[in-house]
């Protein structure tokens, strides 16, 4: 066997058990493991929260846009993402795949907002929100034909393409090598529930998580949204869009590019690509702040007692059809936990140092209050084994 097959494989497994912290946690990954493998600004970040509160008992989820968000989080380079992929159904894991679509100009538009202080401006957001809208939406169509925009699922997965997009089910699946591969469409968020309990055999609840209304530059974002409208020439390209014309029916696209022929403006004179280029070899130069917060889930995903209690009392929440606003702060929950714990060793000890007096208390309550019984978020803490 060639040498260079072994120490390949060797570069794969390291960058694999960074992925999983193995290395530092030494904690095992499940059977089940779902890469949400997408471009960034898609509503990635929500579905990876929802399957996170919906599916930790029983799967890994991984959340992963390019090779330079795992080059960051690794310190491993010249391994590819469906390296690892691959690698994980080789060691015998279960593994699915999802990627999901948007359109192009909302897509772009979320974008350049993620990217608005960080890159584009290089300024704080609190600066920026006094900006005049003008000159945002100038410099949004100055770049718009440059704005990375492309499909993962037909182009980087490598796996064969289907001739068409279920438009009845509002997916697309299909088994390769044995991996699992999902499409969904952001516009049908409010159906991903429905669809991925059906595909993946477990209840699926559906969260709403970083959302850029919610940001220091939300309002900005959201006035941007109302009183933006789109260059003709921007549109046209639109129209050709391969993707819009794949994932999208006819009488959908329609629907969709009918809604900005009203709100079409006159021609607009982009950047040249080489204006572009020398445009963000500056922005990139003079960047200070960072562009990859990796603490903007809802759900990290953490294992310990106390996040467990509380994704378990989310995931009720969210099926009940609550807003979640609320996040699994893990060392803010330990310590509640710690708290809890500490009054429940001192109530046991109050209760050995008097037995007879705390017992005849104790009955005397219960027959007063006729058994109440404790809330299911009590009992759970109370019957934690340390």
């Amino acid at each position: 066997m060639n040498p260079d097959f072994f120490k390949k494989i060797d570069e794969i497994k390291k960058a694999n058990d960074k992925i999983f912290n193995l290395s530092i946690n030494k904690i095992e990954t499940k059977k089940n493991i779902i890469f949400v493998y997408t471009p960034p600004k898609v509503g990635s970040t929500s579905l990876v929260s929802s399957l996170r509160i919906s599916l930790s008992n029983t799967f890994s989820i991984i959340h992963i846009h390019d090779e330079i968000m795992l080059k960051f989080f690794t310190g491993i380079q010249n391994i590819s993402i469906n390296e690892i992929i691959q690698y994980n159904k080789y060691i015998g894991k279960n593994v699915y795949v999802i990627d999901i679509y948007r359109t192009q100009i909302e897509r772009n538009i979320s974008d350049f907002f993620e990217n608005l202080a960080c890159q584009h401006f290089n300024n704080s957001e609190e600066n920026i929100n006094n900006y005049n809208i003008d000159k945002i939406i100038n410099r949004f169509n100055s770049i718009f034909p440059y704005l990375p925009y492309n499909d993962y699922y037909t182009e980087l997965y490598n796996i064969p393409k289907l001739d068409n997009f279920d438009f009845n089910k509002k997916y697309l699946y299909q088994v390769v090598n044995n991996i699992h591969y999902i499409k969904l469409r952001l516009k049908d968020s409010s159906e991903w529930n429905k669809i991925l309990t059906s595909l993946l055999g477990y209840e699926i609840v559906i969260i709403n998580d970083y959302q850029t209304t919610n940001k220091i530059i939300g309002k900005l974002y959201d006035n941007f949204k109302k009183i933006y409208k789109i260059p003709s020439n921007l549109l046209d390209s639109i129209k050709k869009c391969k993707y819009l014309s794949y994932y999208y029916s006819e009488k959908e696209r329609n629907e969709y590019l009918n809604t900005w022929e009203s709100k079409v403006t006159s021609y607009f004179e982009t950047y040249t690509k080489e204006q572009y280029d020398v445009y963000l070899k500056i922005c990139l130069e003079n960047q200070y702040l960072p562009n990859i917060d990796n603490n903007h889930y809802i759900d990290l995903g953490c294992l310990c007692k106390p996040c467990s209690i509380k994704r378990q009392e989310l995931f009720q929440k969210a099926k009940n059809g609550t807003l979640i606003s609320e996040k699994i702060n893990h060392n803010d929950l330990v310590n509640e936990y710690n708290k809890k714990q500490l009054i429940i060793s001192q109530n046991n000890k109050n209760n050995n140092k008097y037995p007879d007096k705390i017992r005849k208390i104790n009955t005397q309550t219960n027959k007063s209050f006729n058994h109440a019984k404790m809330s299911a978020t009590m009992q759970n803490i109370m019957n934690i084994k340390n």
